[in-house]
């Protein structure tokens, strides 16, 4: 904006020069605010590089073993209890990485369950056209073609995330991006295996140490208590991220499971 101004004539310096201080200090966090919003989108995607995809993450699970179990994710009955835009948009994330592990390990009825969920929780966050009759219907009737459903509810989560930023509620957009990074994380943690030196879950889990520092970037970003008690968490947790053996693994787990359960209780 600055530079616009100082190649055109003398008479439109005059007109910059007289304007406002609050004019002027308008256009300088307009400016801080671009930096801002260039710099959360980097690292949201950096924080998004490593994170297996949910088909990659199934032939993990499958290769070494790994059963569905639905204790491990969020109950349904969960969502009447979030109140809190900060609570709906973490669990919004919770729950979309609970559908896709519901997926790949084709359990159709809690597929949609959480699909159910999902929908009740962007309505309240005003994404009222992300999970509408449409989709719903979309998913019903490809709910037996895995890849169909993922590819719907991804495809749903990325117009989520689009929306909440191109509206101005990145905050939102990080916390969804948050909870579902923490969920997802919490699932690899419970599946320990014998011999964690030759776990492709343990390699997986030690590539997100790069993906937990650019997502306490990203929340650091946002001057929020809620999210600054979160980070501080999330602090916490990279002080002790790395898995040499079976007890790096289950302090991991242990600090994991913790934060999990703050987000969603």
């Amino acid at each position: 904006m600055r530079y616009f101004f100082l190649i055109f004539p003398i008479f439109l310096c005059l007109i910059f020069t007289s304007c406002s201080n609050n004019d002027s200090e308008t256009i300088e966090n307009i400016e801080i605010s671009d930096i801002k919003t260039e710099e959360r989108a980097i690292a949201s995607n950096k924080v998004l590089s490593t994170v297996p995809l949910p088909l990659e993450a199934a032939e993990i699970f499958k290769t070494e073993g790994v059963i569905y179990d639905k204790n491990y994710l969020n109950v349904v009955e969960n969502v009447n209890n979030y109140s809190t835009s900060t609570q709906k948009a973490l669990n919004f994330g919770v729950y979309g990485v609970d559908l896709s592990y519901a997926t790949i390990f084709d359990q159709t009825q809690a597929c949609m369950l959480y699909i159910n969920c999902s929908k009740k929780l962007a309505e309240e966050l005003g994404l009222t056209n992300i999970f509408d009759v449409a989709t719903i219907e979309r998913i019903e009737n490809n709910i037996e073609n895995k890849d169909s459903v993922l590819s719907i509810a991804e495809k749903s989560y990325r117009q989520a995330d689009t929306y909440l930023k191109s509206s101005h509620q990145e905050e939102l957009a990080a916390l969804v991006l948050a909870g579902g990074w923490i969920e997802g994380l919490y699932l690899g943690t419970r599946q320990s295996a014998k011999d964690i030196d030759k776990s492709l879950i343990k390699q997986k889990i030690n590539d997100q140490k790069q993906s937990l520092v650019e997502l306490i970037k990203l929340l650091e970003s946002f001057k929020n208590d809620n999210i600054a008690n979160l980070n501080n968490q999330l602090k916490q947790l990279d002080e002790i991220f790395i898995i040499k053996n079976q007890e790096d693994f289950i302090n991991i787990a242990d600090k994991v499971t913790k934060i999990r359960n703050q987000i969603i209780n």
